[in-house]
């Protein structure tokens, strides 16, 4: 079973997939990155961008649950307009794969990985690096896919995640 994550973003979007694996429920860490839109491109032209890049991440990967971050608060409204459109992306792809949709909010998120829903970021980051094993130092994430990391996680973790 594998799970995608989607910290959604209007600039930059980070993902991630991690697989259970075996009896013991076991996580296994099998992809994460950034999709860069980039701040200059009109916002249809980053939508279709993401559209196209989630698509092939479904296709690559095929995931049986998506999991995405929910919107709790925004300086700006316009922002948050344009967040919710790249949220709408992420849903609508969910559908169309016929993938069940799971929304957290970051103190869930947190409260999932470190038992404390007021957490540091680099905290939830040591917790990932953790869970997932991932102790190379080569492996270096960024923020916004560490935790669409953290969001497949929490998900596997809480009650009733995988049904």
């Amino acid at each position: 079973m594998r799970i995608l994550g989607i910290d959604p973003g209007t600039i930059v979007c980070g993902y991630g997939v991690v697989e259970v694996a075996g009896r013991n429920r076991e996580l296994r860490y099998t992809a994460a990155g950034d999709i860069k839109l980039g701040k200059t491109a009109p916002l249809p032209h980053r939508l279709k961008m993401l559209y196209d890049f989630l698509g092939a991440l479904i296709l690559q990967y095929s995931p049986s649950h998506l999991c995405l971050e929910k919107i709790f608060y925004h300086k700006s409204i316009p922002s948050a307009f344009a967040l919710g459109s790249t949220r709408g992306i992420a849903m609508l792809l969910a559908a169309q794969h016929g993938m069940p949709l799971h929304e957290y909010n970051p103190t869930e998120v947190k409260m999932a990985l470190t038992g404390y829903g007021r957490a540091e970021k680099r905290q939830v980051q040591q917790m990932v690096k953790v869970i997932l094993n991932l102790t190379s130092s080569k492996q270096h994430f960024s923020e916004d896919s560490t935790d669409a990391l953290a969001l497949c996680i929490c998900h596997i973790n809480s009650s009733g995640g995988l049904k």
